[in-house]
């Protein structure tokens, strides 16, 4: 391979060989103090800020500032007005004033007032009872305490109340069904239903005859009992006249041509079928009898009238004497 020599020049050999010193360079000159340039900030946070931006980073700190000074100073200021009768008076008197403008507004007023469910004499009643007239403004009728109210009433089982989108006031009752009659010790009757609620007072026995009458402590507690004899002897309802609590125990039932049935304590739906049946093969029931007695259900007695009682004793004589029965 050719090897390249650099070819240099004489006067360069010389100038390499023997270099003359350059001259030094002047040194610039100090400036002076007001001459300095002014130092510019750096595109970072100051001191100041980076703290405080540590500070809000932390938890406590921004719940203190964003929660807890907020309800202190309202506590504050609720307590100086609350303490301060003036203020606390002009608050309340603004504050029922601007609801009294709201209420009053036409779109909240009552357009009518409607009644469903129940007879017409218990739909008159609720209206009585609740006295809502039309015009009178909805934000001031509190829908609950109006259901209240209406079940309140003895006839209403259950009652619903809510307004609708024409701004009518639509409620719907459940009336009770009577099914007994209770008479008091001073005679007043009251209506009751299946589950011994008071429906309401009745003036008059002949306005319900289709009723029973019970009477007795303790009666009213017992009206599925009374509900369950009379689906067992149904063909004695129309000669009922009473069903009579004895001792909270018991029940005597009370007939006409005054005929008294005594049921006993327990097993008395039983006792009354047996009864039923010896109607319905011997008419029992059409005799003389006056007390049909089924206390002891080993020993059923029977009580004859006094009238029938004599009658028998005379056929008895008169079949030992060897006569004829008249």
């Amino acid at each position: 391979m050719r090897e390249i020599v650099p070819q240099i020049a004489p006067d360069e050999v010389r100038s390499v060989s023997n270099p003359t010193p350059s001259p030094p360079k002047p040194s610039p000159p100090k400036p002076s103090p007001e001459a300095r340039p002014e130092v510019r900030k750096g595109p970072g946070p100051s001191k100041l800020s980076y703290r405080l931006s540590r500070a809000w980073a932390k938890p406590i700190v921004r719940n203190a500032a964003l929660v807890y000074l907020p309800l202190v100073a309202l506590a504050i200021v609720g307590w100086r007005v609350a303490a301060n009768d003036g203020w606390r008076g002009m608050i309340e008197a603004r504050f029922v004033s601007v609801i009294d403008q709201i209420a009053a507004r036409p779109e909240f007023a009552v357009r009518g007032v409607a009644v469903f469910g129940g007879s017409d004499k218990l739909q008159a009643e609720v209206r009585r009872t609740l006295d809502i007239q039309p015009g009178m403004s909805s934000l001031k009728l509190d829908v609950e305490e109006l259901r209240y109210r209406a079940e309140a009433l003895g006839a209403v089982e259950k009652a619903t109340v809510q307004f609708d989108p024409q701004g009518t006031l639509r409620i719907t009752v459940v009336e009770r069904i009577a099914v007994v009659l209770f008479r008091y010790t001073d005679d007043a009757l009251v209506m009751l239903d299946k589950n011994g609620v008071e429906i309401g007072p009745v003036e008059r026995r002949a306005d319900h005859p289709d009723l029973p009458v019970i009477r007795g402590p303790g009666a009213q507690g017992r009206v599925g009992e009374v509900l369950a004899l009379l689906a067992a002897a149904p063909s004695i309802v129309p000669r009922l006249r009473a069903l009579i609590r004895v001792g909270e125990r018991r029940w005597d039932l009370v007939l006409d041509r005054d005929m008294l049935i005594k049921l006993p304590e327990t097993g008395s739906v039983e006792a009354l079928s047996r009864i039923m049946a010896l109607h319905y093969g011997e008419e029992l029931l059409d005799r003389d009898i006056a007390v049909i007695d089924m206390r002891l259900p080993g020993r059923p007695t029977l009580r004859m009238k006094p009238m029938a009682a004599e009658t028998f004793q005379i056929r008895r004589a008169v079949a030992a004497l060897g006569g004829e029965d008249t």
